[in-house]
This record gives C-alpha cells, structure tokens and sequence, in this order.
C-alpha cells in the first residue's frame, strides 16, 4: 500500500517513468526516423490518388535533415517540461493532494523558432517543384480544359514552364519568408494585424516575352489574325459583293485576298503590337487599350488581287457567250456595243474577225467598270484602320470562357499594378465564409495561447470531465476524497500490523524478551518472503512473460501494413515502459521489504543477546 503512494498515487512517478524511458528522445528522434523512413515506402496513389510522387521523396530531404529539424523545433527538454507540468499538479488536484492547481503553458517562444526551422527546411528542400507538380501542374490543366482566348492551343506543359520562367524558385522562396515574417509576429500576439504583399509588377516583361513565344510556338499569330483581323473586316461585309454584269465576289474571297497581302511578318508584328498594348493595359501604364492597324497598303494589294478575280469571273462569264444567230450579227453591224453583249461571233471569216474585235474592245472598256465596282462596292467598306479596344478583349475572354464575370480583368489588372494583398481583415472575413464564427474564435484562442499563454485550472479540469460524463465530476470527487484519505491516513495501516506482532509476541514469549524476539522473528519471515517474492523470484520469472508478450503483440502485426516496423517499434517501447513501472514497483516494494527484514533482523537479534548476557530484567523487576 505503501508503495502505491510512492508510484501510481504520486504524480511525479509518472513525469520520473516517462524520462527514465526516455520517451521524448525516442519520440522525436527513433519513432520519427522510423515513421519518415517507412513513410517514403508508401506509394503514392495510396496518399492521394491525384499524387504521381512521394512527396517526401521529391522533397530532396533526408531523414536526418527533417528530425534535426524537428529537435531544434521542439527540443526534448522543452517537450518534456510541458509534459511534467501537465502531469504535476493537476496529478496532485486528482489524488486529493490539494484543491486548486493553475498551470501556465507557453508555446510563443517556440513558434519563431518552428518557423525559422520551416523556412530553412524549404531552403534545402525541393518545395518549388514539389509545389509545382502537385498544385500548379493539375491546376493549369485543369484551366485548359476552356478554350483559350484567340484559338491559341498549348499543351499544360508548356505553360508550366512559361509560369516556372516567370516566377523563379528565388522568388518564390523570397515571398514565402516574407509572408511568414509578416504573419508570425501577428501569430504570437505581437501586432494586431499583418499584411502579405507580394509584387507582380516586375514579372510583367518577363510573362510578355513567354506569353510571345508561345503564340509563335502554336501558330497563334495566326490564330490573333483569324480571331481579331478578319472578323472586324466580315462584320463591314455583306455575305458577297455584287458588281456589274452579275459578277459576285464572297466574303469568303475579300478574306482570303486581305490574307494573302498580310505575309507571317505583317501578322506578328501587328500580334506583337496587341500583346504589347494589352501588357500595358494589364499593368495600368494606360487607362485604356486601344490598338490601330492600318490595312491601307494591304487594301491596296488586295485590291489588285480581287480585281484579278473579278477579271477572271468576267472572262468566264464571256466564255460562256453563245455564239451570234444571223439576225445578231446584223445588229452587232447596225447598232454596236454599249454593253455586254448576249453572244460572241465566230472567228474565221474577215466580217466575224471584225466583230470579234469590236466586242473584245468593248469588254476591255467594261473590265474599268468592274474595277471601280471592286473599290467602291469592296475596298470602301474596308476601313483603313482597324481598331482593337479594352472591350473587345473582354468580349473575347468572355466567349472564351476565361472569364466568370465582368470584374475578373479588373482585378487582374489591380493585382498586376498594386501587387496581391492579403490582411488579418481577409483572414478572418475567410475563416467566416469558409465555417463560422467558432473558427474565427478559435483563431483568437490560438493567439491568445501563443502570446500569454494558457492557464489551465481545476475548472477547465472539471468542465471537460462534464463533458465527457455528467457523473464522471462526482465520480472524481469521490475519488478524490478517497484518495485524500488514504495518503493523509496510510501511516494507520501500521496499527493492525503492530496488533498482529502484539499478539504473535504474547502467544509465543514468555518473558519480555522472548516476546520481542518472537515478533520480530514472524517480521523477519514475513519480510524475507515478500523480498524473495518481489526480488529473486520476480527478476527470474518476469523475463520470459515480458519476452512472451513482447512476441505475441509483435505477432498480432500484419507484415505487410504500412509503418510495420514502426508499430514495432512502439510495442517494443511501449513493453520496456511498462518493464520500467514494473520494475520500480517491485523493487519498491521489496526495498520496503527489505528494510522491514533488517529492522527485524536487528531487534531480534538484540532480544537474543539480551536475553543470553543480562536474563530478562524487565520480567523480574514486573514480578518483584
């Protein structure tokens, strides 16, 4: 009994068996090697199934690299404190030891020191690539999924490596450790507020020039003069042309000869310009987009092409004459060719030569006709300037898809000027939309914990015990008296112990002497047996029960579940921890024993040389 208030009534046994097992090295040093080595062994679809790789793998970080990290994140010694002081006093409230406790747990100190280790972890890791084949990869496939703006077709992994150009690893680890210097002090309760701000204003030339190549790469320069060119010039057309003598020219025609006299160079440069001008406006260097082609030249040559075609549709329309009757003839003769004429006469004879060159001359003459037709009724209708505005991108993101609602290119264009801004504000204003108002609470507890800390009491104690079990605080009350109880009166279970010796020493003495020898004899004997029981016979029978259960728990494992030889390293200390209480116990009790034998040992043997060298002085002088 006595025992059990020395170890399991006695909160410090705990906080003692723990560090004698030395839990918090083995936690954070052998467990989490253990736990990180097999960790790499899982594949990775059985993590995620939208994973290609380990994460801990692709990370480039050693084993070593991570726990050295983690114990000068989270030392032992400061683990370990924080373990004794939540097993210390409260231990004392729950034995009846005392009726209040108050224990003050500070973490703030350890969070610059958690973050400092973060970032030089993502220093030597693979992070940048991590992250980019884990989010950014999927994400970008998934945008490419819509059809992008100008038909331009691009393959994810292109578009990863225009994003990887224009944000570099150093960029991005430089934004991280800001971020995160903006927000631990923010975290730990030193400012109200924080405010992340990442500029993008320089990766602006950076993304023009990938945003250029890959419009050459795709044939996109192209595609801009389909998707912005032409369709302003269709839309000052009409479905076709109608020039004189039935000739019709198809917007189709005016299309192909405009795009005939726009060579490859002519289309970049005037997609350069777009870009360009649209970068500008994207970075607010204007207020407005507006981008004049001029076509002037190329309606020139394209007038010369339609002019061609036209030609050549007035020459079949001329071929296809049938030949003249008599009664034509004679009034081709008489009254000659103002207009196109219903026939053409046959060659070979002086008079049909004649006329054959009189309505040939007269076709010539109509052919300047058709060609003021293909300026005034074609070329007219072309403007001389293409105008291309901050309205039209946004009707093209529109049909596109690119674009959810009509202030995404505002906000882009904010972004891109002022830089991406995210303050406690938009934390909490997320926190809130994302759950509820608890989330938000809980955001304040946590700093509040991390700035002054947390005072635990014996009522935080007893309202979480109510809330486990309504009962359960009255079962711990009683507990608690009883335990009270015990450790305030457990030097009474001495009394019986003595009344038992008391009437051992009368039963068998027959003088004082005698009676003492004879209860410090049964002492002996009793003592003996509880020393030999938890001494020799306890060291020589505990063995092969531990090494017995050691093997069934190891057993009851399956080899092939992940972190096997974690689970195996846990029961192993989990059994060595349970030897450790094991043993203080039985050493305890057989140390008590062993005193009780010695005590025993010597009274006795002081009865004996009393009675053997002075008689029994007492026994005569009761019965003089």
């Amino acid at each position: 009994l006595f025992q059990v208030n020395d170890s399991f009534l006695n909160p410090k046994f705990y906080g003692e068996t723990l560090q004698d097992a030395d839990i918090y090295n083995f936690a954070l040093n052998d467990l989490a090697r253990s736990a990180l080595d097999e960790a790499r062994l899982i594949k990775p679809e059985d993590i995620d199934s939208s994973l290609d790789e380990k994460p801990l793998v692709t990370s480039g970080l050693t084993t070593d690299e991570i726990v050295s990290a983690l114990n000068r994140a989270l030392p032992p010694e400061w683990v370990q404190d924080v373990v004794e002081q939540l097993l210390d006093e409260p231990g004392d409230y729950i034995t009846g030891e005392r009726d209040d406790f108050s224990v003050n747990l500070k973490a703030g100190d350890r969070v610059v020191t958690v973050v400092e280790e973060f970032k030089a972890i993502t220093r030597k890791a693979d992070a940048y690539n991590l992250v980019f084949e884990q989010v950014v990869t999927p994400a970008i496939e998934d945008a490419l999924e819509t059809d992008l703006p100008f038909g331009v077709n691009v393959t994810a992994d292109r578009v990863v490596e225009a994003v990887r150009r224009v944000i570099p690893p150093e960029w991005v680890q430089l934004n991280v450790e800001a971020a995160l210097d903006e927000i631990t002090p923010y975290a730990v309760g030193e400012r109200d507020f924080f405010n992340v701000h990442i500029v993008f204003s320089d990766k602006v030339d950076i993304a023009l020039e990938e945003i250029k190549s890959i419009l050459s790469e795709s044939d996109a320069y192209d595609l801009v003069y389909e998707e912005v060119i032409e369709p302003i010039i269709s839309d000052n057309l009409g479905a076709t042309v109608d020039l004189p003598f039935g000739i019709m020219i198809s917007r189709v025609d005016i299309n192909k000869a405009m795009r005939e006299v726009a060579p490859p160079e002519w289309v970049q440069e005037q997609a350069e310009l777009i870009v360009e001008a649209a970068g500008k406006y994207f970075t607010k260097e204007t207020d407005s987009l507006r981008i004049d082609i001029d076509l002037r030249d190329n309606k020139a040559d394209a007038g010369v092409i339609l002019v061609e075609l036209a030609r050549e549709k007035f020459n079949s329309v001329i071929d296809q004459l049938p030949p003249c009757s008599f009664e034509q003839l004679g009034s081709l003769v008489t009254d000659g060719l103002g207009v196109l004429p219903e026939c053409m006469p046959a060659g070979g004879t002086p008079i049909g030569d004649q006329l054959r060159n009189t309505v040939s001359d007269t076709v010539d003459a109509l052919e300047s006709q058709v060609h003021e037709a293909v300026d005034t009724l074609v070329l007219a209708q072309i403007p001389d300037t293409l105008t291309y505005t901050d309205a039209d991108l946004r009707a093209e993101l529109t049909s596109s898809g690119a674009s959810e609602n009509d202030t995404l290119l505002d906000d882009i264009r904010r972004i891109i000027e002022d830089g991406w801004s995210y303050t406690d504000q938009d934390l909490r204003a997320d926190l809130l939309e994302f759950d509820s108002q608890d989330s938000v609470d809980l955001l304040d507890d946590i700093r509040s914990f991390l700035s002054d800390g947390r005072v635990i009491t014996e009522q935080d104690l007893r309202k979480w015990v109510a809330e486990v079990d309504d009962e359960a605080v009255s079962y711990m009350d009683d507990g608690r008296i009883w335990f009270k109880r015990g450790r305030t009166l457990r030097f009474l279970i001495f009394l019986p112990v003595v009344v038992l010796l008391v009437i051992i020493a009368f039963l068998g003495g027959r003088n004082w002497t005698g009676r003492a020898a004879w209860a410090a004899g049964y002492l002996v004997i009793s003592a003996a047996a509880i020393w030999i029981l938890f001494g020799p016979v306890y060291s020589g029978l505990s063995g092969d029960a531990i090494d017995q259960a050691r093997v069934e728990a190891i057993d009851s494992l399956v080899l092939e579940d992940d972190f096997y030889n974690t689970q195996v390293l846990l029961i192993n200390k989990a059994i060595d921890t349970g030897v450790i209480i094991a043993d203080g116990f039985a050493s305890g009790i057989a140390s008590k024993a062993l005193i009780a034998l010695i005590i025993g040992l010597i009274v006795m043997g002081a009865a004996i040389l009393w009675s053997r060298f002075m008689g029994d002085p007492v026994s005569r002088i009761l019965d003089s």
